[in-house]
């Protein structure tokens, strides 16, 4: 039984065109899992191409598109970061522009094109610096970004367009976070609300195939769960058509004749798709067994976890929650996870809100971001690209940017002693 699965998963990778040795280097019981994790890595980091080729796996990009991998955005695991307005023609890391359903754009300016197509534009970001001072004199530099569109491809965006930026975030862990009882996390909302404080987070209901689910992934919590996220991503970011997205040209409007008209890559081979489920479902595998950056275990440092709780952080950044069973991953079944995250939206206020409403969140609702992981970047805080736009170079400058709900907790770590701000940071860049 084990070596026809094994047999299976190797006809499907060839299918899908991987140049991969495929004998399984795992122990035999965990042989077919293993297979399993390495194709999906193999797609993941997978560099897709314009339709038609001779190898139907692997075509279908855009024709409009933002980048040509999953791993383009989010190298290594890692998260993206906004262009460097001091670098001539940079472009950031997975840097996007969101739209509220553009007439002509559609969601998203996609930024590269296919041969013989013309690109929306081309995001950039400019700044404004805002200076901070602390109670005891220090000194903090925010910077207030403005999005920009340059060399619009197809005219002007509408009078109404709203436009917001996006980083992509971190994906290590996220199949644990996608384990977390969706009934564990309305309760969490409801307990807030009981609280009658200033923090009362919300579930975002995101309605899916007619189904109402609880959100938990994205800047505003929009997918209910990892395989509709990255689905649709390939639709916006890389341009091909999934089991949930269908559409073979992705964010084109019907304005876009030529982009709708062009070659794509689905086939009946693959239930009429360019990435079929088999395809999505071996990137979802290989990114939900991805441990997080950050630590399994609870964290040691008991002045910093102190600061944390009385400064209010620990109200929207709650430190654990214990997993569903899950017999199928028993590496994410029952057990403790730390990502200082209740999974909630929270009002963080007009100075982080961007007038584009997602489901039930309003453009100031913002999920509250997993903090574990951080530990990777603690060398480079100052040099940071934190928050949905990358706007907050520092751990303290993404304090600094809470406002809403988070005012108050805000206003107890500015008002802390210099030494304390620096613990509080340190313990947050320890996760």
């Amino acid at each position: 039984m084990l070596e026809s699965r094994l047999s299976k998963l190797r006809r499907a990778a060839l299918a899908a065109g991987l140049l991969l040795s495929l004998a399984p280097a795992a122990p035999a019981a965990h042989a077919a899992e293993s297979l399993d994790n390495r194709i999906g890595e193999a797609l993941f980091r997978r560099m897709w191409v314009a339709a038609p080729t001779a190898t139907q796996a692997a075509d279908g990009l855009g024709p409009l598109y933002n980048a040509r991998s999953c791993a383009t955005c989010h190298p290594r695991g890692a998260g993206g970061r906004p262009p460097d307005p001091a670098v001539e023609g940079d472009q950031g890391v997975g840097y996007a522009i969101k739209l509220n359903d553009d007439p002509v754009y559609g969601r998203q300016i996609q930024s590269n094109a296919v041969l013989r197509q013309v690109i929306e534009g081309r995001p950039r970001v400019t700044y404004r610096e805002e200076e901070i001072r602390f109670p005891d004199g220090a000194i903090v530099r925010l910077r207030r970004p403005t999005p920009v569109v340059t060399d619009l491809g197809y005219g002007p965006l509408a009078e109404a367009t709203v436009m917001s930026a996006r980083v992509p975030p971190r994906v290590h862990g996220m199949g644990l976070l996608d384990r977390i009882p969706a009934g564990e996390i309305e309760a969490e909302a409801a307990r807030q609300a009981a609280a009658a404080g200033p923090v009362a987070g919300r579930v975002n209901r995101v309605t899916v195939a007619g189904k109402p689910e609880v959100g938990r992934f994205g800047w505003k919590a929009m997918h209910p769960t990892l395989d509709h996220q990255d689905a649709e991503a390939f639709s916006l970011d890389i341009g091909m058509s999934t089991p949930a997205f269908r559409d073979p040209w992705g964010d084109c409007t019907p304005v876009q004749t030529a982009c709708r008209a062009a070659p794509h890559g689905d086939s009946k081979q693959f239930e009429g798709l360019e990435i079929p489920s088999t395809v999505i479902g071996l990137i979802d595998g290989y990114l939900r067994d991805l441990p997080p950056d950050g630590s399994l275990e609870a964290s040691k440092d008991k002045a910093g976890i102190a600061l944390f709780i009385d400064t209010g952080c620990a109200a929207c950044h709650r430190p654990s929650w214990r997993t569903a069973v899950a017999p199928a991953h028993p590496s994410l079944s029952d057990r403790d996870i730390f990502p200082h995250s209740d999974m909630l939206l929270h009002d963080l206020g007009p100075g982080l809100a961007d007038a584009l409403p997602m489901g039930e969140a309003r453009g100031q609702d913002w999920r509250t971001t997993p903090l574990w992981g951080l530990n990777r970047l603690a060398a480079k805080d100052g040099q940071l690209s934190l928050l949905h736009d990358g706007r907050a170079r520092s751990v303290t400058e993404a304090i600094l940017w809470h406002g809403g709900e988070a005012e108050e907790a805000k206003g107890r770590f500015m008002n802390l002693p210099a030494e304390a701000r620096k613990r509080l940071v340190r313990y947050v860049l320890g996760l």
